[in-house]
């Protein structure tokens, strides 16, 4: 049996860790800061509700160094935590791969500085949930997950992992294309995000405005910009048709954009959730070296800029 260990068992970690621990073809363990919610685990194990109902029984620690080996770690945390989480966790032995289902353009990169390169499988979920209380999740969105190899190529371990969150009800595929889709997220989730916290508002009224989602797509194409400036081909991944988005005229672009299954959708972005909490978002990782590497390559994203310096004068607010 497997031993997988998820670093991060919030809105979204928690989704795979109940999910496969009650699935019960793997060891789960979760590992997670000190309080409730790791205790809670540990006492009642974590209750997932929403799109499925179960209670896993499941490992749960709050110090990394209980882990000595395993053979799969995912990392879920938000991505200002990466650095700190790689440090307390670069002890545990790997038998199999590391991969991260986190937010954000380096994350692998910092995946390999730490474990090498041939440990490494890329990962990336459009999926969305929220922790209400300690122990519990609400599974609110399955998109799609993909993992696969760095390289491109495939493998057996992609296979098997892909094999057993099929089994586990989650809607996961192996893709020769990793970095292209880590991306495409990044160009669609990070727009969405930078109007969901400024104004208030969730992914149906983003989509379902003509004006907004109009101000959207000119986020998107300037992202887009930058990852075919990095020869990144954009793809089209679940609700983020990014590919068809940033070809074509902008008018019938927009109408696109209003047609995606999110202008249905009445849940919220994860960074709204965070601004809602009083907490700070994650955007000051993900965004950020995307914007640095814009400025090196003289690739103008004035939008995209502008509202990243409004939210992260919003969070100097909080």
């Amino acid at each position: 049996m497997k031993e997988v260990v998820i670093v991060g068992p919030g809105g979204l970690g928690g989704i795979y860790a109940a999910l496969l621990g009650d699935q019960g073809q793997c060891s789960i363990t979760v590992v997670g800061r000190p309080g409730p919610h790791i205790d809670t685990i540990k006492k009642n194990g974590l209750k997932l509700t929403g799109r499925r109902e179960a209670i896993a029984r499941i490992n749960a620690v709050d110090d990394p160094s209980q882990i000595k080996t395993c053979d799969v770690i995912l990392y879920v945390v938000k991505a200002q935590d990466t650095q700190s989480v790689l440090a307390s966790t670069a002890h545990i032995e790997v038998r199999d791969f590391v991969s991260s289902l986190q937010n954000g353009t380096i994350k692998d990169e910092l995946l390999c500085a730490t474990f090498g390169r041939e440990k490494v499988i890329g990962g990336v979920a459009i999926v969305a949930g929220e922790r209400p209380a300690p122990g519990l999740i609400n599974w609110t969105y399955d998109g799609i997950t993909q993992f696969g190899e760095l390289d491109g190529s495939t493998s057996e371990r992609v296979d098997y992992f892909v094999g057993l969150c099929k089994e586990a009800g989650l809607n996961t595929e192996a893709t020769g294309a990793i970095l292209s889709a880590t991306w495409t997220k990044m160009v669609g989730w990070i727009p969405i995000g930078l109007y969901a916290t400024l104004a208030r508002k969730t992914n149906a009224d983003i989509f379902g405005d003509p004006l907004i989602a109009a101000g959207y797509l000119g986020m998107v194409r300037e992202l887009g910009a930058l990852a075919q400036a990095r020869n990144i081909p954009l793809l089209d991944i679940g609700p983020y048709l990014v590919a068809s988005w940033t070809q074509g005229t902008f008018e019938s672009a927009v109408e696109q954009v209003m047609q995606s299954p999110l202008a249905n959708s009445q849940t919220t972005h994860s960074a709204y959730q965070d601004i809602q909490k009083g907490q700070t978002t994650e955007f000051s990782a993900c965004v950020a070296p995307m914007l640095a590497d814009a400025q090196a390559r003289g690739i103008a994203l004035p939008a995209v800029q502008a509202m990243y310096a409004a939210l992260m004068g919003l969070e100097q607010t909080l």
